[in-house]
């Protein structure tokens, strides 16, 4: 099983929306697609509500994972409150969730994780059975402040949970870009000048600000199946995003 971190320490750029558009676009080939939302306030788990439901996903920190038959689609660990305590059994829980993790693996192609925007023992449970990370951000001059303790975060786990092993790191997506903002078109040409290919998204991908991955999310199906002009739009470019995002984690190790 590969499996894609959706992760930034920060709410409200975009982390829900690529990663449930992320397992939207795996299922649609027909592949097997694990879904965890560890954010308690379970924005991934309403959109997909049509996905084969596993329970919450706090059981995968407390207790036994439930036994799943093999099904192709989505298949949902929803958000909910008990995740609020994993801080407070930190050590125990996120060997649970390790242990849990590999006894699901063998079930499914692909995992996708949508993390909390703030850093917790949740998100370590991540990045520690990442096979890939993504980070969306949002191009004000205050968010691009958090870069550095992102990548001090992956560090942290490299060496504390995974013996030095590295995250495939897929990048800085800028996200909820406006075209029309100089100050955001100034950010976005500042980062590709300092950083360039390091730990940008390949081919400088973006997603721009659309009213249509808001809808999507809200009618729970992808953008790029709704009718309006703006969506398809809206669609072509996140699918061109989550098909690279795709190739690459076919060709990292489980």
């Amino acid at each position: 099983m590969k499996t894609l971190v959706v992760n930034n320490q920060k709410g409200g750029v975009g982390k829900t929306t690529l990663a449930v558009h992320a397992a939207w676009f795996l299922a649609e080939a027909g592949a097997r697609v694990l879904f965890v939302d560890l954010d308690p306030q379970g924005n991934a788990s309403y959109s997909l509500a049509d996905a084969r439901q596993a329970g919450p996903s706090s059981v995968l920190f407390f207790e036994a994972p439930p036994a799943l038959g093999e099904a192709a689609g989505v298949t949902l660990f929803a958000g909910d409150r008990g995740l609020d305590r994993v801080d407070a059994a930190l050590s125990s829980a996120v060997v649970n969730y390790r242990n849990a993790f590999t006894r699901l693996a063998g079930r499914f192609d692909y995992a996708v994780l949508d993390t909390p925007p703030t850093w917790s023992g949740r998100n370590y449970a991540a990045l520690m059975v990442a096979s890939c990370l993504v980070s969306p951000i949002d191009l004000e001059t205050y968010a691009l402040q958090g870069v550095k303790q992102l990548w001090a975060q992956k560090a942290t786990v490299e060496k504390g949970a995974r013996g030095g092993r590295p995250i495939d790191f897929l990048g800085l997506l800028p996200s909820r870009f406006q075209s029309n903002s100089p100050r955001q078109r100034e950010n976005l040409t500042g980062l590709l000048r300092e950083q360039g290919a390091r730990i940008m998204f390949p081919g400088q991908g973006v997603l721009t600000q659309r009213q249509g991955y808001a809808e999507a999310l809200d009618v729970r199906q992808p953008v790029w199946k709704l009718k309006k002009t703006a969506a398809q739009e809206a669609g072509r470019e996140i699918r061109r995003v989550l098909a690279t995002i795709q190739s690459r984690l076919d060709v990292v190790p489980a």
